[in-house]
């Protein structure tokens, strides 16, 4: 197994860690939803951007994947969930500069992390796309993902489950 593998089976690892350390169990509902939603905008995305050409993922964790979905299963389905998760609900009470701070430092986070891996593996290759691009389309996601969230967590209701 190569190392591009080895770093899919670690992201998984650490995704599925990060929800049992960070996701508090009275706030799973609220997990899924934010989960859930962030796919239904990550997915065509994913797919419009992949299908014109612009980033590719030649190596997936399972090797006949790639002919039928050449999305990153990795990045979609668990770490960008994820992020997306801890952010909304970590999610400071601040001003609008302390709030656009906080989208930067999540999104900037994740495009470097995604700039490292395109430049030293194989994981990702940009055609047509750039750094920027992911910044903009990270914290587009969030936002939405985060309104989405707040409108949602208004209707919920308090169940006593004692």
């Amino acid at each position: 197994m190569n190392l591009e593998r080895w770093i899919l089976i670690g992201v998984i690892l650490i995704s599925i860690i990060a929800v049992f350390t960070l996701i508090p169990r009275n706030k799973a509902r609220e997990a899924w939803v934010l989960c859930l939603f962030l796919q239904v905008i990550t997915r065509p995305a994913g797919l419009f951007v992949v299908e014109k050409g612009w980033i590719e993922y030649p190596i997936q964790l399972l090797k006949g994947v790639n002919q039928y979905n050449r999305t990153s299963l990795t990045f979609e389905f668990f770490l960008f969930p994820i992020v997306a998760i801890i952010f909304s609900l970590y999610f400071p009470n601040v001003k609008r500069y302390g709030a656009l701070i906080y989208y930067v430092c999540f999104a900037g986070l994740f495009t470097i992390m995604e700039v490292i891996l395109e430049r030293s593996t194989r994981l990702v290759e940009y055609h047509g796309w750039t750094w920027y691009w992911t910044l903009i389309t990270v914290m587009m996601s969030l936002f939405l993902n985060h309104k989405y969230y707040l409108w949602y967590k208004q209707k919920l209701i308090k169940v006593d489950t004692r």
